[in-house]
């Protein structure tokens, strides 16, 4: 029965045309077929709207709409759960891969007992693949606080996320880690699967908003505000953590002893190594090459 439950996969998308047509094939070449494609538009420019009809022509699963104006990232994401069709959703950026199992590993791991599912992931900034997050995990409140376990996408109950308010458009980032929360707080643990499905790609010269230093902390410090009063000692130890590394300031010794925590060790201690220890770090680089 479950595999007849019909997943609605979005996508949004902006000026990246080269890009969304790899995540398109990544998409349409799953294992698992009970899929529609829902892709969100923001006003691209570069043709996007042309290689989604030569798609369109010869796949009934793909939903198409187009917003005259750029109204980010977010509010498309919204758009098209509000919009969907799928008994569960997932999302998808227009820069990233899928492997072709990963729809069917996310609804073989589906149960409703957990508040979401997720998986790990490839980390492919060009030079080198890493997998990030590479153990299955039974995702707490307190994992949560601590940095977002769940990766940058999930598979849930459409109602669910209608349930929770969808993403908040007014946060400037942090917008996945905030919606994640928010579904373990209501529904519960979440469930992360060890085994990776999808490709983060970094490689490009299109920015990312992870690349933009003020927005990366001015959507911390509304993460904060909105959560602060959650947080147990570890989980603002962790936070402070991330706003130094997001900083992108050197961490001194005595910024590692206050900021460490055996939570996030490797973290720590790798962007210490960074900074103190460069030829170390060049030579891990080159092994992971």
């Amino acid at each position: 029965m479950r595999n007849f439950l019909l997943v609605t996969v979005w996508i949004p998308t902006y000026n990246r045309k080269e890009m969304l047509e790899r995540s398109l094939k990544s998409v349409l070449n799953q294992n698992y077929k009970s899929i529609d494609l829902f892709i969100v538009d923001n006003g691209s420019r570069d043709g996007a709207a042309e290689v989604v009809e030569s798609y369109i022509k010869n796949h009934i699963n793909i939903i198409y709409h187009r917003f005259d104006s750029n109204k980010g990232a977010w509010a498309a994401r919204n758009y098209a759960i509000n919009n969907s069709n799928g008994e569960l959703v997932t999302g998808f950026d227009d820069d990233d891969e899928f492997f072709e199992g990963r729809i069917e590993q996310l609804v073989s791991a589906y149960d409703e007992k957990h508040a979401f599912v997720c998986a790990c992931f490839y980390w492919d900034c060009g030079v080198y693949r890493k997998e990030k997050i590479d153990h299955d995990l039974e995702i707490s409140l307190h994992d949560q606080l601590n940095f977002n376990q769940a990766s940058n996408q999930e598979l849930v109950s459409k109602q669910r996320m209608i349930d929770i308010g969808l993403f908040d458009e007014d946060m400037i980032s942090c917008q996945d880690w905030d919606v994640w929360r928010r579904l373990i707080i209501k529904y519960g643990v979440a469930l992360r699967v060890p085994t990776p499905s999808y490709i983060v790609h970094t490689s490009y010269n299109k920015p990312r908003i992870t690349g933009n230093i003020n927005k990366r902390l001015a959507g911390l410090e509304q993460f904060y505000k909105k959560y602060h009063t959650l947080m147990s000692p570890q989980n603002s130890k962790c936070f402070a953590f991330l706003k130094h590394y997001n900083s992108e300031k050197k961490l001194n010794l005595f910024d590692f002893y206050k900021l460490f925590s055996w939570s996030i060790k490797d973290q720590v201690i790798r962007y210490f190594i960074a900074f103190y220890f460069p030829q170390l770090a060049k030579r891990r680089l080159e092994r992971l090459r």
